[in-house]
């Protein structure tokens, strides 16, 4: 591996001194392009130069001030010529310097644009960037759930795109990410891949960084010795850039590391390696700054001669000027009339189509005040209709409790008592038929009290009341019934807990005999103010375009609407069914 890095240094070196020596000669013939397109008056030739002179000044220069002017003139040539390749491409590189001069926001509007421009072109290496200059934008704000957003996008697009560089910049954010997460064991992992990814890929660069990057993370896990071996192989390429900020962190996190193992003289050396690059990049930046005032002052310059000659080009033309300015004043004059007469007619109009329009939205409200108003009067009987029915299945229930269902308890007791003391002298086998007689009729009866009005309800509460309703459905031959409910309060308005009951009850039943379900999941959770009801079942389903008649789904609709709830169904057939139900807990319904 030491081997191949040293090759790949040694390639560095040939090529970094090539090319110093061909900046000048490039930068030169960009200049001769643009100055040959602007006498050409070739604007598509212009926006080129533009954009390779931005992209020379960024590079090359640093001077990211004139790169981004550039880019902007770039544009504004690409727009006249309407090249829409070099548009979107250019509007790239201007989000990437909005994005390196901390605009997070701009940035943010212009990458949204251009991914949405990439998803319709489908091109996934460029969306793959775009969403890699995201993820930096909300790292830097310290947005982690976006940026995890980002990370999963890219993992998605990358799998799909074969040979790309872009894997080695991938995996870099995920080390990033994981660090800031601190997560440090996956870092060191991920930047082990990472190394491995940017060798094969022959990226020296890229190497560098990663190199760097486990050094950051050998150094949070107090590794100082592995941190140190990583730090020193990075500055390898590190050294060779001038002004990088990458090398002054690592200047500064390997006098730490030494510090940290005792080796004071090392540690001294760096903290001076790291105090003297601190200055260049300073000198460097105000070098900039000057060469930008320098610029700027030329530019202005050159604006004042384009506006004088702006300004005697005009006088020239003014002169001839006045002589269309007696048939523009005619022909205004004209037109004024026309438009005039034109907007006295439609004002009319107007005002007579308004007319028209209130009157027909008169006409509709008080048409939807009365259906209103009727609706309300029918909810108002169907809801006394509904108490009173309750209270006659409450009555009916205790009649039977009472009365019927003590009376065969009694007929059972004597039987038995019968049987015990005849000594078989009676029949015995009639005897024990009319016992299981019994019992069924008492446990019918049993059945029908609570289905009329259930007991446990009143005693126990709503969950304890359906768990009792789905015990009696959940038998051996009947379907597999799950029961889930969270925070459900015990104590409820008795009106709200039976109108629950009964829209489950009827939803089981309507699964049971309809849907002939074998599988059945009822959910009750409380959310906030609210009791949410979520049952689903594996039946055959139905077509929810199609009106069906004797399933009880009105009746259900009905007893939502009078909880003052809201209800969602999903069927399809031989898909089952799910029912969603939102009832307010509040609510002053009667049921």
């Amino acid at each position: 591996m030491f081997h191949r890095f040293t090759i790949y240094i040694i390639v560095l070196f040939f090529v970094v001194g090539t090319s110093i020596a061909q900046n000048t000669e490039l930068y030169d013939r960009y200049i001769s392009e643009l100055n040959d397109a602007r006498t050409t008056k070739n604007f598509s030739r212009l926006a080129n130069a533009y954009y390779n002179l931005a992209l020379y000044e960024e590079e090359k220069n640093r001077n990211y001030e004139r790169s981004f002017e550039y880019l902007s003139r770039s544009l504004e040539y690409y727009k006249v010529t309407s090249d829409t390749t070099g548009i979107y491409e250019t509007k790239f590189h201007i989000a990437r310097q909005l994005l390196k001069n901390n605009m997070y926001n701009d940035a943010l509007d212009e990458f949204t644009e251009l991914k949405k421009y990439f998803l319709e072109s489908g091109d996934r290496k460029k969306l793959t960037e775009i969403e890699l200059q995201l993820f930096k934008l909300y790292f830097e704000k310290l947005n982690v759930d976006n940026a995890k957003k980002s990370l999963d996008y890219i993992e998605q697009q990358l799998d799909v795109i074969e040979g790309t560089p872009l894997k080695s910049r991938f995996i870099m954010s995920q080390i990033r990410y994981n660090d800031l997460m601190q997560e440090y064991e996956i870092a060191l992992q991920l930047a082990n891949l990472c190394h491995e990814e940017s060798q094969n890929a022959g990226s020296i660069e890229d190497v560098a960084n990663c190199l760097a990057l486990r050094g950051d993370i050998q150094l949070k896990l107090l590794n100082h010795t592995a941190s140190i071996t990583d730090y020193l192989q990075s500055l390898e390429f590190l050294e060779l850039v001038p002004y990088n900020n990458e090398r002054l962190k690592v200047y500064r996190n390997l006098a730490s590391c030494y510090t940290a193992v005792d080796s004071i003289q090392l540690a001294l050396l760096f903290t001076r390696k790291y105090a003297a690059l601190q200055d260049s990049i300073l000198n460097e930046n105000r070098l900039i700054a000057v060469n930008n005032i320098t610029y700027k002052y030329e530019s202005r310059e050159k604006n004042a001669e384009i506006k004088l000659l702006e300004r005697e080009k005009a006088m020239a033309e003014e002169s001839n000027a006045q002589q269309r300015r007696a048939l523009i004043v005619l022909g205004l004059v004209l037109a004024l009339l026309t438009i005039g007469i034109y907007y006295i007619v439609r004002f009319y109009s107007e005002k007579i189509n308004t007319a028209k329009i209130i009157e027909e939205q008169t006409e509709k409200i008080n048409l939807q005040k009365i259906t209103e108003l009727k609706d309300r009067i029918r909810i108002n009987s169907m809801q006394s209709m509904i108490e009173g029915q309750e209270l006659e299945r409450e009555r009916i229930a205790k009649d039977l409790h009472d009365s019927l269902g003590g009376l065969l308890s009694t007929i059972k007791l004597q039987i038995d008592n019968i049987k015990s003391k005849s000594n078989g002298k009676l029949d015995e086998k009639e005897v024990e038929t009319t016992t299981h007689l019994l019992d069924a009729a008492v446990g019918e009866v049993r059945t029908i009290s609570q289905n009329l009005q259930p007991g446990a309800l009143s005693r126990l509460g709503l969950i304890p009341a359906i768990q009792d309703l789905v015990n009696r459905y959940d038998g051996k031959y009947g379907p597999e019934i799950d029961l889930q409910h969270f925070d459900i309060p015990i104590k409820m308005n008795q009106n709200l807990a039976l109108g629950i009951y009964r829209v489950v009850q009827e939803i089981l039943t309507n699964a049971i005999k309809h849907a002939r379900a074998s599988e059945i999941l009822v959910q009750l959770n409380r959310k906030g103010e609210e009791i949410i009801i979520h049952i689903e079942d594996d039946g055959v389903g139905f077509d929810q375009k199609k009106r069906y008649q004797g399933m009880g789904l009105e009746n259900i609709r009905s007893r939502v609407n009078y909880l003052k709830g809201n209800m969602e169904i999903d069927s399809r057939v031989k898909e089952g069914t799910s029912f969603i139900i939102h009832i307010p807990l509040r609510t002053t319904s009667k049921i």
